[in-house]
Protein backbone atom coordinates (compact mmCIF):
# COMPACT_ATOMS: atom_id res chain seq x y z
CA UNK A 1 0.00 0.00 0.00
CA UNK A 2 1.20 3.36 -1.17
CA UNK A 3 1.57 6.43 1.69
CA UNK A 4 3.30 8.92 2.95
CA UNK A 5 6.18 9.20 5.81
CA UNK A 6 4.78 10.92 8.68
CA UNK A 7 8.07 11.96 10.80
CA UNK A 8 7.62 9.78 14.12
CA UNK A 9 5.15 6.71 12.90
CA UNK A 10 4.65 4.18 10.87
CA UNK A 11 4.36 5.01 6.88
CA UNK A 12 3.61 3.79 3.04
CA UNK A 13 5.12 5.29 -0.22
CA UNK A 14 7.39 8.12 1.12
CA UNK A 15 9.81 7.52 3.10
CA UNK A 16 12.08 9.28 5.56
CA UNK A 17 14.80 8.13 7.89
CA UNK A 18 16.17 10.34 9.74
CA UNK A 19 18.38 10.01 12.77
CA UNK A 20 16.77 9.07 15.99
CA UNK A 21 17.07 12.37 17.91
CA UNK A 22 16.02 14.56 14.76
CA UNK A 23 12.47 12.98 14.57
CA UNK A 24 9.52 14.95 16.67
CA UNK A 25 6.54 12.75 17.61
CA UNK A 26 4.22 15.60 16.98
CA UNK A 27 3.53 17.87 14.66
CA UNK A 28 1.68 21.53 15.40
CA UNK A 29 -1.31 21.98 13.07
CA UNK A 30 -3.02 24.58 14.58
CA UNK A 31 -3.16 27.77 16.07
CA UNK A 32 -3.86 26.78 19.57
CA UNK A 33 -1.13 23.77 19.37
CA UNK A 34 1.29 26.06 17.85
CA UNK A 35 1.49 29.19 20.79
CA UNK A 36 2.33 26.32 23.13
CA UNK A 37 5.85 25.46 23.57
CA UNK A 38 6.50 22.08 22.05
CA UNK A 39 9.72 19.62 21.19
CA UNK A 40 8.44 20.78 17.15
CA UNK A 41 9.44 24.45 18.39
CA UNK A 42 12.72 23.16 19.01
CA UNK A 43 13.07 21.18 15.54
CA UNK A 44 11.82 24.12 13.31
CA UNK A 45 14.92 26.23 15.14
CA UNK A 46 17.65 23.44 14.59
CA UNK A 47 16.27 22.56 10.36
CA UNK A 48 18.93 21.68 8.26
CA UNK A 49 18.26 20.98 4.63
CA UNK A 50 18.03 16.97 5.33
CA UNK A 51 15.49 17.53 8.63
CA UNK A 52 13.29 19.88 5.96
CA UNK A 53 12.96 17.81 3.36
CA UNK A 54 12.17 15.19 5.53
CA UNK A 55 9.09 17.21 7.21
CA UNK A 56 8.63 18.71 3.95
CA UNK A 57 7.99 15.22 2.13
CA UNK A 58 5.62 14.13 5.40
CA UNK A 59 3.17 17.00 4.91
CA UNK A 60 3.19 18.88 2.11
CA UNK A 61 -0.13 18.72 0.74
CA UNK A 62 0.65 18.73 -2.89
CA UNK A 63 2.53 15.71 -2.24
CA UNK A 64 -0.03 14.05 -0.02
CA UNK A 65 -2.37 15.05 -2.90
CA UNK A 66 -0.11 12.72 -5.28
CA UNK A 67 -0.56 10.31 -3.34
CA UNK A 68 -4.03 10.04 -2.72
CA UNK A 69 -4.22 9.92 -6.80
CA UNK A 70 -1.19 6.91 -6.64
CA UNK A 71 -3.73 5.16 -4.60
CA UNK A 72 -6.67 5.79 -6.70
CA UNK A 73 -4.55 3.88 -10.02
CA UNK A 74 -3.80 0.98 -7.64
CA UNK A 75 -7.37 0.44 -6.54
CA UNK A 76 -8.08 0.25 -10.10
CA UNK A 77 -5.24 -1.84 -11.26
CA UNK A 78 -6.50 -3.94 -8.60
CA UNK A 79 -9.57 -4.23 -10.05
CA UNK A 80 -8.68 -5.12 -13.49
CA UNK A 81 -6.69 -7.88 -11.74
CA UNK A 82 -9.54 -9.62 -11.44
CA UNK A 83 -9.77 -10.20 -14.85
CA UNK A 84 -10.00 -14.04 -14.70
CA UNK A 85 -11.67 -13.88 -11.61
CA UNK A 86 -14.57 -16.78 -11.50
CA UNK A 87 -18.43 -15.66 -11.47
CA UNK A 88 -20.83 -18.25 -9.53
CA UNK A 89 -24.26 -18.40 -10.73
CA UNK A 90 -27.38 -19.83 -9.27
CA UNK A 91 -31.25 -19.64 -10.38
CA UNK A 92 -33.86 -20.69 -8.40
CA UNK A 93 -37.55 -20.70 -10.49
CA UNK A 94 -41.22 -21.87 -9.58
CA UNK A 95 -43.65 -22.64 -12.39
CA UNK A 96 -47.18 -22.77 -12.82
CA UNK A 97 -49.89 -22.60 -15.79
CA UNK A 98 -53.82 -23.66 -16.03
CA UNK A 99 -54.83 -23.33 -19.61
CA UNK A 100 -56.87 -25.55 -22.30
CA UNK A 101 -55.67 -28.06 -24.18
CA UNK A 102 -54.72 -27.38 -28.06
CA UNK A 103 -56.97 -30.56 -30.06
CA UNK A 104 -53.97 -31.51 -31.18
CA UNK A 105 -51.74 -31.69 -27.82
CA UNK A 106 -55.11 -34.42 -26.96
CA UNK A 107 -54.67 -36.15 -30.02
CA UNK A 108 -51.04 -36.80 -29.82
CA UNK A 109 -52.03 -39.45 -25.98
CA UNK A 110 -54.98 -41.34 -26.65
CA UNK A 111 -54.57 -42.29 -22.66
CA UNK A 112 -55.22 -37.97 -21.59
CA UNK A 113 -57.34 -37.24 -24.89
CA UNK A 114 -60.55 -36.79 -22.38
CA UNK A 115 -58.63 -34.36 -20.63
CA UNK A 116 -59.86 -31.08 -21.84
CA UNK A 117 -57.17 -28.35 -19.22
CA UNK A 118 -53.35 -28.96 -18.29
CA UNK A 119 -52.81 -28.19 -14.83
CA UNK A 120 -49.43 -27.61 -14.19
CA UNK A 121 -46.67 -26.83 -11.84
CA UNK A 122 -42.83 -26.70 -11.70
CA UNK A 123 -39.40 -26.01 -10.05
CA UNK A 124 -36.34 -25.35 -11.35
CA UNK A 125 -33.03 -25.08 -10.13
CA UNK A 126 -29.59 -24.01 -11.81
CA UNK A 127 -25.81 -23.83 -10.57
CA UNK A 128 -22.75 -23.19 -12.26
CA UNK A 129 -19.82 -21.35 -12.69
CA UNK A 130 -18.68 -18.86 -15.94
CA UNK A 131 -15.24 -17.24 -16.42
CA UNK A 132 -12.68 -16.10 -18.92
CA UNK A 133 -9.91 -17.51 -20.06
CA UNK A 134 -6.76 -15.82 -21.27
CA UNK A 135 -7.08 -17.17 -24.78
CA UNK A 136 -10.36 -14.78 -24.54
CA UNK A 137 -12.37 -17.50 -24.37
CA UNK A 138 -16.00 -17.57 -22.20
CA UNK A 139 -16.67 -20.79 -20.63
CA UNK A 140 -19.40 -21.92 -18.65
CA UNK A 141 -20.33 -24.91 -16.57
CA UNK A 142 -23.96 -25.50 -15.01
CA UNK A 143 -25.94 -28.06 -13.35
CA UNK A 144 -29.50 -27.56 -13.95
CA UNK A 145 -32.40 -29.95 -12.11
CA UNK A 146 -36.40 -29.90 -13.03
CA UNK A 147 -39.56 -31.09 -11.65
CA UNK A 148 -42.96 -30.76 -13.12
CA UNK A 149 -46.18 -32.14 -11.97
CA UNK A 150 -49.40 -32.05 -13.73
CA UNK A 151 -53.00 -33.94 -13.88
CA UNK A 152 -51.59 -35.93 -17.13
CA UNK A 153 -48.71 -37.00 -15.95
CA UNK A 154 -50.59 -39.96 -13.91
CA UNK A 155 -52.87 -41.04 -16.84
CA UNK A 156 -49.77 -41.93 -18.87
CA UNK A 157 -47.33 -43.25 -16.42
CA UNK A 158 -48.88 -45.62 -14.13
CA UNK A 159 -49.58 -43.02 -10.78
CA UNK A 160 -46.11 -41.35 -11.02
CA UNK A 161 -47.18 -37.40 -10.57
CA UNK A 162 -44.23 -36.21 -11.16
CA UNK A 163 -41.04 -35.93 -13.67
CA UNK A 164 -37.50 -34.99 -13.39
CA UNK A 165 -35.34 -33.45 -15.73
CA UNK A 166 -31.32 -32.81 -14.48
CA UNK A 167 -28.64 -31.49 -17.41
CA UNK A 168 -24.86 -31.36 -16.50
CA UNK A 169 -24.00 -28.34 -19.30
CA UNK A 170 -20.46 -27.15 -20.64
CA UNK A 171 -20.24 -24.03 -23.14
CA UNK A 172 -17.65 -23.13 -24.80
CA UNK A 173 -17.43 -19.50 -27.53
CA UNK A 174 -13.20 -18.78 -28.02
CA UNK A 175 -12.90 -15.75 -30.70
CA UNK A 176 -10.60 -16.92 -33.58
CA UNK A 177 -9.37 -13.78 -34.49
CA UNK A 178 -10.91 -10.64 -32.85
CA UNK A 179 -10.89 -10.52 -29.44
CA UNK A 180 -8.71 -13.58 -29.47
CA UNK A 181 -5.11 -13.57 -27.71
CA UNK A 182 -3.42 -12.95 -24.22
CA UNK A 183 -2.54 -9.36 -25.32
CA UNK A 184 -6.31 -8.35 -26.32
CA UNK A 185 -7.95 -10.07 -23.24
CA UNK A 186 -5.72 -8.39 -20.94
CA UNK A 187 -5.39 -4.95 -22.72
CA UNK A 188 -7.03 -3.09 -19.81
CA UNK A 189 -5.37 -4.67 -17.33
CA UNK A 190 -1.89 -4.13 -19.19
CA UNK A 191 -3.33 -0.39 -19.18
CA UNK A 192 -4.30 -0.02 -15.52
CA UNK A 193 -0.89 -1.60 -14.53
CA UNK A 194 1.10 0.84 -16.54
CA UNK A 195 -1.20 3.57 -15.35
CA UNK A 196 -0.31 2.53 -11.68
CA UNK A 197 3.87 2.85 -12.63
CA UNK A 198 3.28 6.34 -14.32
CA UNK A 199 1.31 7.75 -10.97
CA UNK A 200 4.53 6.01 -8.61
CA UNK A 201 6.90 8.29 -11.08
CA UNK A 202 4.38 11.40 -10.93
CA UNK A 203 4.79 10.50 -7.43
CA UNK A 204 8.19 10.75 -6.97
CA UNK A 205 8.19 14.21 -9.70
CA UNK A 206 5.86 15.97 -7.53
CA UNK A 207 7.89 14.80 -4.12
CA UNK A 208 10.82 15.76 -6.11
CA UNK A 209 9.07 19.13 -7.66
CA UNK A 210 8.49 20.24 -4.22
CA UNK A 211 11.53 19.13 -2.38
CA UNK A 212 13.42 21.50 -5.13
CA UNK A 213 11.01 24.58 -4.51
CA UNK A 214 11.39 23.77 -1.19
CA UNK A 215 14.88 23.43 -0.61
CA UNK A 216 14.19 27.19 -2.84
CA UNK A 217 12.40 28.51 0.17
CA UNK A 218 14.61 26.95 3.29
CA UNK A 219 17.66 28.44 1.31
CA UNK A 220 16.01 32.02 0.97
CA UNK A 221 14.93 32.00 4.59
CA UNK A 222 18.64 31.42 5.41
CA UNK A 223 19.46 34.16 3.36
CA UNK A 224 16.98 36.50 5.00
CA UNK A 225 18.09 34.90 8.47
CA UNK A 226 21.77 35.48 7.84
CA UNK A 227 20.87 39.30 6.22
CA UNK A 228 19.16 40.22 9.42
CA UNK A 229 21.99 38.72 11.19
CA UNK A 230 24.92 41.09 8.86
CA UNK A 231 22.53 44.16 9.59
CA UNK A 232 22.53 43.85 13.47
CA UNK A 233 26.41 43.37 13.55
CA UNK A 234 26.88 46.35 11.46
CA UNK A 235 24.77 48.50 13.95
CA UNK A 236 26.70 47.20 16.50
CA UNK A 237 30.05 47.57 14.97
CA UNK A 238 28.64 51.20 14.13
CA UNK A 239 27.18 51.81 17.97
CA UNK A 240 31.43 51.02 19.10
CA UNK A 241 32.49 53.79 16.53
CA UNK A 242 29.98 56.18 17.65
CA UNK A 243 30.80 55.24 21.20
CA UNK A 244 34.71 55.61 20.36
CA UNK A 245 33.87 58.88 18.16
CA UNK A 246 32.04 60.29 21.25
CA UNK A 247 35.37 59.78 23.54
CA UNK A 248 37.74 61.11 20.78
CA UNK A 249 35.36 64.17 19.89
CA UNK A 250 35.26 64.80 24.34
CA UNK A 251 39.09 64.81 23.71
CA UNK A 252 39.10 67.05 20.91
CA UNK A 253 41.22 64.55 18.60
CA UNK A 254 37.75 64.73 16.40
CA UNK A 255 35.84 67.22 15.05
CA UNK A 256 31.70 67.23 16.32
CA UNK A 257 30.45 66.72 12.60
CA UNK A 258 32.10 63.34 12.45
CA UNK A 259 29.45 62.10 15.24
CA UNK A 260 27.01 63.27 12.68
CA UNK A 261 28.35 61.09 10.45
CA UNK A 262 28.41 57.97 12.05
CA UNK A 263 24.43 58.82 13.43
CA UNK A 264 23.70 59.31 9.72
CA UNK A 265 25.03 56.10 9.34
CA UNK A 266 23.58 54.46 12.05
CA UNK A 267 19.68 55.18 11.13
CA UNK A 268 20.34 53.73 8.15
CA UNK A 269 21.61 50.63 9.48
CA UNK A 270 18.31 50.85 11.16
CA UNK A 271 16.55 51.44 8.55
CA UNK A 272 18.03 47.93 6.40
CA UNK A 273 17.26 46.01 9.81
CA UNK A 274 13.66 46.80 9.78
CA UNK A 275 13.76 45.76 6.13
CA UNK A 276 15.84 42.69 6.72
CA UNK A 277 13.68 41.33 9.69
CA UNK A 278 10.11 42.02 7.74
CA UNK A 279 11.70 40.12 4.85
CA UNK A 280 12.93 37.18 7.51
CA UNK A 281 9.50 37.29 8.38
CA UNK A 282 8.03 36.80 5.43
CA UNK A 283 10.57 33.75 4.54
CA UNK A 284 9.54 32.34 7.75
CA UNK A 285 5.77 32.21 7.28
CA UNK A 286 6.44 30.71 3.24
CA UNK A 287 8.31 27.96 4.56
CA UNK A 288 5.74 26.87 7.60
CA UNK A 289 3.42 27.39 4.91
CA UNK A 290 5.13 24.79 2.42
CA UNK A 291 5.07 22.15 5.20
CA UNK A 292 1.68 22.68 6.17
CA UNK A 293 2.05 24.48 9.50
CA UNK A 294 0.69 27.41 11.15
CA UNK A 295 3.42 30.02 12.17
CA UNK A 296 3.42 33.19 14.45
CA UNK A 297 6.34 35.01 16.07
CA UNK A 298 6.12 32.41 19.20
CA UNK A 299 7.18 29.64 16.53
CA UNK A 300 10.91 29.99 15.40
CA UNK A 301 12.42 28.79 12.23
CA UNK A 302 16.21 28.88 12.39
CA UNK A 303 18.01 27.39 9.42
CA UNK A 304 21.13 25.58 10.52
CA UNK A 305 22.47 23.87 7.13
CA UNK A 306 26.02 21.94 6.71
CA UNK A 307 27.85 23.31 4.10
CA UNK A 308 27.84 21.29 0.98
CA UNK A 309 31.03 20.44 -0.95
CA UNK A 310 31.73 20.31 -4.81
CA UNK A 311 32.49 16.44 -6.18
CA UNK A 312 35.46 17.09 -8.43
CA UNK A 313 34.56 14.15 -10.73
CA UNK A 314 31.28 15.77 -11.63
CA UNK A 315 31.36 15.81 -15.71
CA UNK A 316 29.81 15.87 -19.09
CA UNK A 317 29.62 11.83 -19.35
CA UNK A 318 27.39 10.02 -22.10
CA UNK A 319 27.25 7.18 -19.37
CA UNK A 320 26.60 10.21 -16.22
CA UNK A 321 24.02 11.66 -18.50
CA UNK A 322 22.44 7.98 -19.24
CA UNK A 323 22.11 7.41 -15.62
CA UNK A 324 20.71 10.24 -14.69
CA UNK A 325 18.39 10.33 -17.33
CA UNK A 326 16.99 6.73 -16.54
CA UNK A 327 16.13 8.42 -13.09
CA UNK A 328 14.29 10.73 -14.58
CA UNK A 329 10.85 10.77 -13.11
CA UNK A 330 9.49 12.30 -16.87
CA UNK A 331 10.89 10.79 -19.14
CA UNK A 332 9.68 7.54 -17.29
CA UNK A 333 6.55 8.60 -17.70
CA UNK A 334 6.84 10.01 -21.00
CA UNK A 335 8.14 5.61 -21.83
CA UNK A 336 5.42 4.11 -19.65
CA UNK A 337 2.89 6.23 -21.41
CA UNK A 338 4.53 5.18 -24.91
CA UNK A 339 3.96 1.15 -23.89
CA UNK A 340 0.05 2.68 -23.02
CA UNK A 341 -0.30 3.53 -26.36
CA UNK A 342 1.35 0.65 -28.02
CA UNK A 343 -0.99 -1.81 -25.70
CA UNK A 344 -4.19 0.61 -27.06
CA UNK A 345 -2.66 0.66 -30.68
CA UNK A 346 -2.42 -3.48 -30.61
CA UNK A 347 -5.89 -3.64 -29.11
CA UNK A 348 -7.10 -1.34 -32.15
CA UNK A 349 -5.68 -3.21 -34.79
CA UNK A 350 -7.34 -6.82 -33.60
CA UNK A 351 -10.74 -4.67 -33.38
CA UNK A 352 -10.03 -3.93 -37.50
CA UNK A 353 -10.40 -7.76 -37.54
CA UNK A 354 -13.91 -9.75 -38.82
CA UNK A 355 -15.25 -11.71 -36.08
CA UNK A 356 -15.11 -15.70 -36.24
CA UNK A 357 -16.31 -17.13 -33.29
CA UNK A 358 -15.91 -20.96 -32.45
CA UNK A 359 -18.79 -22.20 -30.37
CA UNK A 360 -19.47 -25.68 -28.57
CA UNK A 361 -22.25 -26.61 -26.05
CA UNK A 362 -22.20 -30.13 -24.38
CA UNK A 363 -24.90 -31.39 -22.24
CA UNK A 364 -25.11 -34.20 -20.40
CA UNK A 365 -29.40 -35.01 -19.71
CA UNK A 366 -31.50 -37.24 -17.82
CA UNK A 367 -35.29 -37.47 -17.49
CA UNK A 368 -37.58 -39.94 -15.10
CA UNK A 369 -39.50 -40.21 -12.33
CA UNK A 370 -37.29 -40.22 -9.86
CA UNK A 371 -34.80 -37.41 -9.47
CA UNK A 372 -32.00 -39.62 -8.19
CA UNK A 373 -32.06 -41.37 -11.53
CA UNK A 374 -32.39 -38.38 -13.51
CA UNK A 375 -29.29 -36.95 -11.82
CA UNK A 376 -27.07 -40.28 -12.29
CA UNK A 377 -28.50 -40.81 -16.28
CA UNK A 378 -27.13 -36.83 -16.40
CA UNK A 379 -23.98 -37.62 -15.30
CA UNK A 380 -23.26 -40.68 -16.72
CA UNK A 381 -23.38 -38.82 -20.29
CA UNK A 382 -25.31 -41.85 -21.53
CA UNK A 383 -28.26 -39.17 -23.14
CA UNK A 384 -25.59 -36.44 -24.93
CA UNK A 385 -27.21 -33.28 -26.03
CA UNK A 386 -24.40 -31.37 -28.42
CA UNK A 387 -23.66 -28.74 -30.85
CA UNK A 388 -20.37 -26.75 -32.75
CA UNK A 389 -20.46 -25.03 -35.20
CA UNK A 390 -18.55 -21.18 -36.12
CA UNK A 391 -20.21 -17.94 -36.18
CA UNK A 392 -19.26 -15.04 -38.60
CA UNK A 393 -19.67 -10.95 -38.52
CA UNK A 394 -18.14 -8.97 -41.32
CA UNK A 395 -19.10 -5.45 -41.66
CA UNK A 396 -20.45 -4.22 -45.14
CA UNK A 397 -18.22 -1.17 -45.43
CA UNK A 398 -15.26 -2.72 -43.65
CA UNK A 399 -15.68 -1.81 -39.91
CA UNK A 400 -14.75 2.05 -40.17
CA UNK A 401 -15.12 2.52 -36.66
CA UNK A 402 -12.50 0.56 -35.91
CA UNK A 403 -10.48 1.43 -38.71
CA UNK A 404 -10.56 4.78 -37.38
CA UNK A 405 -9.72 4.16 -33.96
CA UNK A 406 -6.57 2.69 -34.94
CA UNK A 407 -5.66 5.71 -37.10
CA UNK A 408 -6.19 7.41 -33.97
CA UNK A 409 -4.28 5.31 -32.14
CA UNK A 410 -1.75 5.33 -34.15
CA UNK A 411 -1.64 8.98 -34.41
CA UNK A 412 -1.30 8.96 -30.51
CA UNK A 413 1.57 7.01 -30.75
CA UNK A 414 3.37 9.39 -32.93
CA UNK A 415 2.99 11.73 -30.13
CA UNK A 416 4.00 9.94 -27.36
CA UNK A 417 7.65 9.11 -29.39
CA UNK A 418 7.89 13.02 -29.99
CA UNK A 419 7.18 13.63 -26.81
CA UNK A 420 10.10 11.00 -25.57
CA UNK A 421 12.45 12.32 -28.06
CA UNK A 422 11.66 16.01 -26.86
CA UNK A 423 12.17 14.84 -22.91
CA UNK A 424 15.31 13.32 -23.84
CA UNK A 425 16.78 16.43 -25.89
CA UNK A 426 15.28 18.67 -23.12
CA UNK A 427 17.47 16.75 -20.84
CA UNK A 428 20.66 16.45 -22.41
CA UNK A 429 20.85 20.18 -22.55
CA UNK A 430 19.46 20.71 -19.54
CA UNK A 431 22.11 18.34 -17.72
CA UNK A 432 24.88 20.03 -19.58
CA UNK A 433 23.46 24.02 -18.32
CA UNK A 434 23.23 22.27 -14.65
CA UNK A 435 26.84 20.96 -14.10
CA UNK A 436 28.17 24.52 -15.43
CA UNK A 437 25.76 26.59 -13.40
CA UNK A 438 27.31 24.51 -10.35
CA UNK A 439 30.76 24.88 -11.09
CA UNK A 440 30.95 28.14 -11.73
CA UNK A 441 29.17 29.24 -8.36
CA UNK A 442 31.60 27.38 -6.61
CA UNK A 443 34.08 29.21 -8.07
CA UNK A 444 31.86 32.28 -7.34
CA UNK A 445 31.68 30.89 -3.74
CA UNK A 446 35.23 30.73 -3.93
CA UNK A 447 36.38 34.19 -5.06
CA UNK A 448 33.79 35.23 -2.53
CA UNK A 449 35.46 34.11 0.70
CA UNK A 450 38.43 35.68 -1.19
CA UNK A 451 37.01 38.63 -1.20
CA UNK A 452 35.65 38.91 2.23
CA UNK A 453 39.18 38.38 3.71
CA UNK A 454 40.74 40.85 1.63
CA UNK A 455 37.66 43.85 2.90
CA UNK A 456 38.53 42.62 6.17
CA UNK A 457 41.94 43.16 6.05
CA UNK A 458 41.33 46.74 4.58
CA UNK A 459 38.99 47.50 7.41
CA UNK A 460 40.98 46.68 9.80
CA UNK A 461 44.15 48.11 8.89
CA UNK A 462 41.97 51.63 8.14
CA UNK A 463 40.64 50.87 11.93
CA UNK A 464 44.32 50.88 12.89
CA UNK A 465 44.85 54.10 11.05
CA UNK A 466 42.11 55.90 13.11
CA UNK A 467 43.19 54.27 16.52
CA UNK A 468 47.20 55.95 15.70
CA UNK A 469 45.35 58.96 14.74
CA UNK A 470 46.43 59.34 10.88
CA UNK A 471 43.10 57.89 9.34
CA UNK A 472 40.03 59.41 8.29
CA UNK A 473 36.56 58.59 9.93
CA UNK A 474 34.48 58.63 6.88
CA UNK A 475 36.61 56.17 5.30
CA UNK A 476 36.19 53.90 7.87
CA UNK A 477 32.12 53.85 7.43
CA UNK A 478 33.25 53.26 3.55
CA UNK A 479 35.17 50.53 4.40
CA UNK A 480 32.21 48.89 6.90
CA UNK A 481 29.81 49.21 4.05
CA UNK A 482 32.48 47.76 1.59
CA UNK A 483 33.38 45.00 4.34
CA UNK A 484 29.26 44.67 5.14
CA UNK A 485 27.82 44.80 1.26
CA UNK A 486 31.27 41.69 0.54
CA UNK A 487 29.47 39.59 3.51
CA UNK A 488 25.99 40.28 1.43
CA UNK A 489 27.73 39.09 -1.58
CA UNK A 490 29.04 35.98 0.24
CA UNK A 491 26.02 34.83 1.46
CA UNK A 492 24.03 35.44 -2.45
CA UNK A 493 26.75 33.31 -3.43
CA UNK A 494 26.70 30.95 -0.85
CA UNK A 495 23.22 30.73 -1.53
CA UNK A 496 23.25 30.44 -4.97
CA UNK A 497 25.72 27.80 -4.72
CA UNK A 498 23.24 25.72 -2.81
CA UNK A 499 20.50 26.48 -5.00
CA UNK A 500 22.45 24.85 -7.92
CA UNK A 501 23.67 21.98 -5.61
CA UNK A 502 20.55 20.63 -4.90
CA UNK A 503 19.08 21.49 -8.75
CA UNK A 504 22.38 19.11 -10.13
CA UNK A 505 21.21 16.60 -7.47
CA UNK A 506 17.48 17.01 -8.99
CA UNK A 507 18.74 16.96 -12.25
CA UNK A 508 20.83 13.53 -11.54
CA UNK A 509 18.17 12.10 -9.97
CA UNK A 510 19.44 11.96 -6.58
CA UNK A 511 17.72 14.85 -4.52
CA UNK A 512 15.66 12.32 -2.39
CA UNK A 513 18.23 9.65 -1.90
CA UNK A 514 21.05 11.88 -0.94
CA UNK A 515 18.60 12.83 2.14
CA UNK A 516 17.63 9.37 3.01
CA UNK A 517 14.02 9.94 1.71
CA UNK A 518 12.50 6.88 -0.76
CA UNK A 519 9.81 7.04 -2.76
CA UNK A 520 8.02 3.11 -2.81
CA UNK A 521 5.00 1.08 -2.93
CA UNK A 522 5.52 -1.31 -0.58
CA UNK A 523 4.82 -0.74 3.42
CA UNK A 524 7.47 1.05 5.09
CA UNK A 525 8.04 2.74 8.53
CA UNK A 526 10.95 5.27 9.80
CA UNK A 527 13.88 4.35 11.78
Amino acid sequence: MLGLAVLGGAVFGVMATPKPDQVPDQVPTSASQSTQPTEQNQYLSTLNPERFLQLLVARNIEVQYSKISSDVTRYLKDGEASLYEPTAFMGIREEGRSRQRTPDERLQNFSTSGTAILDENGHSDELGLRGKLPTGAEVAVSYKSSRKSNNLIPQSTNGFDTEYNAVLNLTLKQPLRRNAGRSVTETDRNVAELEYKISLHQLTQQTLKSSIDGLNLYWQLHRAQETAKLRKEAIDMTKALLADANARVAAGKLPANAVLELQGAMLNRQVELARSQQALREAQSKLCTAINLFWNESTPVVTKPEPSTLDSSINHGTSEMAQALSLWSPYQIALLKQLQTQVRLNFAKNQTKSLVDFVMSYSGTGYSNHVKEARTLADQGAFPDWYMGLNFEFPIKGNQKAQQQFLAQSARQTQAELELLAIQNSFANDFVVRIDDLKMAHDVLESSHEDVKLRESIFNNERQRINLGSGSLRTLIQRQVDLTESRQRLLENLVHFEVAMATWQYTRGTLLTDHHIKVSDESTSTQ
